[in-house]
């Protein structure tokens, strides 16, 4: 089986007609906002980091074109491990750039002086069950920190909002692993050895008109400032991995929080134009 979704640095990203293409359709649907873009170097490589929302449709894809062709910057997404196994998916998400989430795969980028997209929270997070609309999930990972401070990589945190009100969730993963199908998955062994025990399974959701198509609603991406790692010199002590992880979600958060005063001025403006 080819080698789909490994680093390599001679990768070039798509034609300048391809990236126009996608980002057109981008704009027409979901018609996004991008704030925060002045804080892009394309000169300066670093690690961009980012809340995963409801199955992850609106996170990367929305900005990657965006910032390929304004900014010039190919962002390369580190994606979760069982994406491999989707045959045509993994062939779409290498021709984008994607790689296997892992220190090594990062490692090799970084060593390339690449652009690397991650989200700490991974399929878990994007697999949200109800009431975790824009919640980090993100455990006990470390690593994005580590290895950001290792290659003196800065952190840029982005902030991503509407994408969990693209759908109703009307079951989650706690919900399928409680039916007779979860049992399966468990008797099977295919949750332990595919799904991480039912983390990673999709909820059943509903979308526009109750069918599986997104509905239009305004996206918004806050580019926060870069958090610098350079001044630790390659090593830092658990402590101050911890306060970069801290800084890293305090930002994404008031990113969020910033972007939802933003659409609720834009939402009193347009009621006040239409009552005119």
């Amino acid at each position: 089986m080819k080698n789909y979704l490994r680093p390599n640095s001679n990768l070039r990203p798509p034609n300048k007609k391809v990236v126009k293409a996608i980002q057109n359709i981008v704009e027409w649907y979901f018609k996004p906002t991008y704030s925060g873009l002045d804080n892009l170097d394309k000169h300066q490589p670093a690690l961009y980091v980012s809340n995963h929302t409801l199955l992850g449709i609106t996170d990367g894809p929305l900005y990657m074109s965006k910032l390929w062709n304004e900014k010039r910057i190919f962002l390369r997404p580190l994606v979760d491990k069982m994406q491999r196994h989707i045959p045509i998916w993994r062939k779409l998400i290498t021709d984008i750039g994607g790689v296997i989430a892992s220190r090594e795969n990062c490692r090799n980028l970084m060593n390339q002086h690449q652009h690397i997209l991650v989200f700490p929270g991974g399929t878990n997070e994007a697999f949200k069950k109800q009431g975790e609309e824009y919640q980090l999930i993100w455990k006990e990972r470390y690593g994005f920190v580590k290895l950001a401070i290792e290659n003196k990589y800065p952190i840029i945190p982005i902030a991503g909002l509407g994408g969990d009100e693209l759908y109703d969730i009307l079951l989650d993963k706690d919900d399928i692993m409680r039916s007779f199908i979860g049992q399966w998955l468990k008797d099977t062994g295919i949750a332990d050895k595919y799904l991480k025990g039912g983390e990673n399974i999709p909820p059943l959701v509903s979308g526009w008109g109750g069918t599986l198509l997104p509905r239009r609603k305004h996206i918004y991406y806050h580019f926060g400032t870069p958090i610098q790692t350079a001044q630790y010199g390659g090593i830092a002590s658990e402590d101050v991995i911890k306060l970069i992880r801290k800084q890293v979600e305090v930002s994404l958060y008031k990113g969020m929080q910033e972007m939802q005063v933003l659409r609720e001025e834009r939402r009193k403006k347009y009621k006040k134009k239409k009552k005119r």
